[in-house]
This record gives C-alpha cells, structure tokens and sequence, in this order.
C-alpha cells in the first residue's frame, strides 16, 4: 500500500496526473509546505539563535547531504571520500541514520532502551560486516560491503554516533551520511549534491515537491558537488548556485560504470559482456531512468524494466515474477544496481543470469582528476 500511495504521489509531483481530484490533491500538499517550511526555517532559527545546541566532537566532521529527496548519488560519494581519507591514512568512520530500516517491534526497542543497550549499531567495524542489510539499511551495508579499513555505525543521533566511532575506532575523521539537515552535530565541512538532471525537481518544498529546504539555504555549503553531469553542460546550473553561495566551491562529476558482478556468485565480469544483449532491468531506486540509460550507453538493448519504489525490499516471490517475466520477453540477462542487490533475498536458481553494476564517481572536465581535485579542497579548508 505504502508504495502504491509514493508512486501516485510522483506521479502527480510529474505531472503524470490530472482531474478534480488531483487539483484537490495538489492544493493540499501545497498548504502542507507552506507549513513544512515554516517549521523547517523556523528550527534553523532555533539553532541559529543558540536555543537549540550544535555538539561538537574531536574528531573532523564532514558531511555530505542534499537539499532534495533521493536520486542525486550520494552513496558512491560518501564512499569516494572515505576511501580517499583512509588511504591517505585518516583513521575514518561512517555515520548514518539508516533510512528504513528494519528495527524491529516498538516495544522491543523500548524494552532493549530500558535496558540500557546501545543506540548505535555497528553494521561493519572495519574488518567484518556485522548486520545484514535489512538491519542496517541498504546504503549503510553497501558502504560497509565496499569499505576495507573503514568501520559503519549507524544512529538517528547523530552526535552519539559519532561519539562511539571515536570512542571504539579511534576515529579522527567522521563522515555524516545524508547530514545536511542535522544539525545537532557540528560540522567542519559540509558538502552538498546537486543532480544536473534535476537540481530541485519542481521548485517546490515537500510535500509539493522534492526540496527537503529552499534553494537559498544552500548558502551553508562548503563544497557543491554537481552529479550526474556531462561536459560543459552545467554553466546555467553553476550561475544558479552561485546566486545562493558564493564561497562554496563548484565540482562536477558523473556516475561512472567500471564492472559488472553475478548477484549469486560475486564473479566480477568486464562492460563488454553485456555489450549487444538483451535484457531486463530491475530497480528500486530515486531514479531508475538514470540507470536504464547508462546501460544503453553501453550497448545493452534494455527489452523490459521493472521499478520499485526506493529503498524497497523485495520479497523471494517477486524476484521469482521479475525473472519469470523477463525470461518470457526473451531477456538474456537481468542487470540491476548494487543498491537493489543487497536488498535481495537468495536467488532462485534455473534462470537467467542476474547481474549487478558497478558504478563510481568520475570528474567530468578530461583532464581532471576527481581524488586529486577534492584533496586540494580539502587541504584549503582544513588549513
């Protein structure tokens, strides 16, 4: 039910639906954001005043977020960055909420808070991985799955969750998961993704739209991180930006494909496998198109898609459906994305191969170097 109401929901946001009611529908939603910006700007406010506390740590705290709901690829970039630091011999940790996950029943949570256990999961300590994804939540464990060295805890506090990395790891650098909006932890650098396909959907706050704040608060940012772009195509984007900040410096960069893995056997497989096949696509993610897309740039012929609300989790029987269909089709193969594949169930053998995408983040410019461009960022705010 839950996922048939957010696929009306955007598709009346699209434009994709008309009528008496819907106009109803839309007029509603917009009196909801006109109240959601009130509250929003009104607990910013609240901060800035010094009512409410930002708690600081001792540790370097960065954190990358966005001003829009999903879909501008902010894990493989808090990936990119931790990877980045550790290498470099920081001693990093992961923070993040762990949108929808599983946590269990209400009163067992209670029961377990009035016991005194712990609020912050460990999803990996650096070495091993220690909740499955359902627990964790998808984007914590395809971190942790992709991250040697780097450890993953998870906390809606935020500031505790930092505490206990610092205290456990010894941690000296903090990465904040989707922490632009909170700011119950201070931050020394906050890095915001801007999607070039869709940089702030319809211009309108949610509910209305998919800005999770207005445009101008993007003047907090310390780094904007154009993703998804291409070549010399942001500049209108870019003059934008730059009436809401004109400190922050201006990167762009694009998701780019590197190999492919078999879901059920973890076999790595080059691009060029898929290049000339058919075949069905399968995933539940903020943008879909995207993906589909980046596969027909790779010589795939894309003959049946499947999409799932975001962050869904599927279920044996559906992957059974999903399969099954594509076979009839005539699929070859089913492609998905490495968020999707951590949130599968096990596989069901006697069908078409299933495999999964890799992605990481580029700079776009030729030339340019995306490692090398943020270290020279961040040596210049860290001095």
């Amino acid at each position: 039910m839950r996922e048939k109401i957010e696929k009306y929901y955007l598709k009346v946001l699209a434009g994709k639906k008309n009528g008496f009611s819907v106009w109803g529908f839309k007029i509603f939603i917009w009196g909801l954001s006109l109240i959601y910006l009130v509250a929003i700007q009104l607990r910013f406010l609240l901060y800035r005043l010094r009512i409410f506390r930002s708690r600081s740590v001792t540790a370097w705290v960065i954190s990358v977020g966005n001003i829009t709901l999903g879909g501008t690829g902010k894990t493989p970039v808090v990936e990119r960055f931790a990877h980045l630091l550790h290498s470099r011999g920081r001693k990093v940790a992961i923070v993040s909420r762990g949108y929808r996950r599983k946590r269990g029943p209400r009163w067992h949570r209670l029961k377990e808070k009035l016991r005194g256990a712990p609020t912050t999961r460990v999803v990996s300590d650096g070495n091993n991985i220690l909740l499955n994804s359902r627990v964790a939540g998808d984007e914590p464990y395809m971190l942790a799955s992709n991250l040697e060295g780097v450890p993953v805890v998870i906390n809606r506090n935020r500031h505790k969750g930092a505490l206990y990395a610092i205290r456990r790891f010894k941690a000296d650098t903090i990465i904040l998961d989707d922490g632009l909006q909170h700011l119950a932890l201070k931050r020394d650098l906050d890095i915001v993704l801007i999607d070039a396909g869709r940089p702030f959907g319809n211009g309108h706050l949610f509910p209305r739209g998919i800005l999770r704040e207005p445009r101008r608060n993007l003047s907090r940012a310390d780094l904007l991180l154009i993703t998804k772009a291409v070549p010399d195509g942001q500049e209108k984007l870019k003059e934008e930006l730059r009436r809401y900040n004109q400190r922050a410096e201006i990167l762009e960069c694009r998701h780019n494909p590197i190999y492919l893995y078999d879901v059920r056997t973890s076999l790595k497989a080059s691009l060029d496998f898929i290049r000339g096949m058919k075949a069905a696509t399968l995933a539940g993610i903020a943008d879909p198109g995207g993906f589909e897309e980046m596969l027909t740039g790779l010589g795939v012929e894309v003959i049946h898609s499947r999409r799932f609300a975001d962050h869904h989790i599927y279920s044996q029987q559906e992957l059974i459906d999903v399969l099954n269909k594509a076979t009839r089709r005539g699929a070859e193969i089913l492609l998905t994305t490495e968020k999707d594949a951590v949130r599968f169930p096990r596989l069901p053998r006697g069908t078409i191969p299933v495999f999964c995408l890799r992605v990481r983040i580029d700079s776009v410019a030729e030339g340019s170097d995306f490692d090398v461009d943020i270290l020279r960022f961040l040596r210049e705010r860290r001095n």
